[in-house]
């Protein structure tokens, strides 16, 4: 035995003398993000006037790329301006917005010469803008810009599309001379469902699980459950169409959707279509009473009936109408019971 040991002592000191022995492979050189030229502070509704200036010293330099970042709080509510963007120096004075940029992004809405992400004019702290560049956090937009000018400069801030809302708009403003690499504006992020789940915090003694996702059904704005634990939902592919025109469109209208987990593993199954229509386009709440099921949609509130049994609609009625609101997250929502 005291031989065996001995053995396996040797055997253990010669490979940690092969593992010593053998250099480790050096990781592949990265390379370091590049430096902005300018930055400024993070602009916030408490920042006076909503707005601050930004320089940058573009000697020598032919591209430009404008970016907004969210201040890595998330972008809700990050609605972007750069005010009276120029370039001077021998060649003069330019508006920026006099060139054409080579591409342009944002994470939502859509940049835009003279007006906001959504197509609006230009408004910081309730102050029109002269001229300038909307967009909206995250977002990067890149120029080329003429040779004879040393100088950027902007006014850069919080458009009232985004103060108005008073929900805590956070953004940074950057300028850079090379692209800046990966962002919130360019990296794909990872929506899956798993990877939804998987970034939940849960207080201790919780579990959770995955019920349902695309493409048994898309964008729910609202749920309840039935007596016979079925989930009904409210889907609203065809919200706010004059501001997400690149969504696609449903011409069947928005849906009222059944979903059950027939077999008991804790997984929706079964879908059913309880009702379709544009009269319900973007529903914002939904109430189930026994075979009377309660919808909130656009200017009015309807009660449909299943009067037999189906999970199909049969009838509506009209309980309000003429309701502000139409089409806007802060319209009619849910009845509760």
């Amino acid at each position: 035995m005291t031989q065996r040991f001995s053995c396996l002592r040797q055997l253990a000191s010669s490979a940690a003398l092969i593992v010593l022995a053998i250099p480790a492979l050096a990781a592949p050189p990265t390379a370091a993000p590049p430096r902005p030229l300018a930055a400024s502070p993070v602009v916030t509704t408490e920042t006076p006037g909503h707005i601050v200036p930004l320089q940058a010293d573009i000697r020598g330099v032919r591209n430009l790329y404008l970016v907004v970042s969210d201040a890595g709080n998330g972008f809700g509510c990050d609605w972007a301006d750069w005010a009276e963007p120029q370039l001077t120096g021998p060649a003069g004075t330019l508006k920026l917005t006099d060139l054409k940029w080579k591409s342009a992004q944002a994470e939502w809405g859509k940049p835009g010469v003279g007006v906001n992400a959504v197509g609006d004019p230009l408004r910081i702290n309730g102050k029109p803008v002269a001229f300038g560049i909307g967009t909206h956090a995250n977002s990067i937009i890149h120029f080329e810009i003429p040779e004879g000018y040393e100088k950027f400069t902007a006014r850069v801030g919080i458009d009232n599309g985004g103060s108005d809302q008073n929900n805590g708009s956070s953004m940074q403003f950057f300028v850079y001379s090379e692209a800046p690499g990966p962002t919130a504006a360019t990296t794909a992020v990872d929506r899956s469902p798993e990877a939804a789940v998987a970034g939940l915090d849960l207080a201790a003694g919780l579990d959770i699980q995955l019920f349902a996702a695309e493409p048994m059904l898309l964008s729910p704005s609202n749920i309840d459950v039935d007596h016979l634990g079925r989930i009904w939902v409210c889907e609203v592919v065809n919200y706010r169409r004059f501001a997400n025109g690149n969504n696609p469109d449903r011409p069947e209208g928005d849906r009222i959707l059944v979903l059950e987990d027939t077999d008991a593993d804790g997984k929706a199954d079964r879908q059913t279509v309880f009702h379709q229509g544009r009269d319900i386009d973007s529903a914002n709440g939904v109430c189930v009473l026994g075979n009377r099921v309660i919808v909130s949609a656009g200017d009015s509130v309807f009660s449909f009936y299943d009067d037999d049994g189906d999970l199909q609609a049969d009838r509506r009625e009209v309980m309000f109408t003429v309701i502000k609101g139409t089409q806007h997250d802060h319209g009619i929502h849910s009845f509760t019971f």
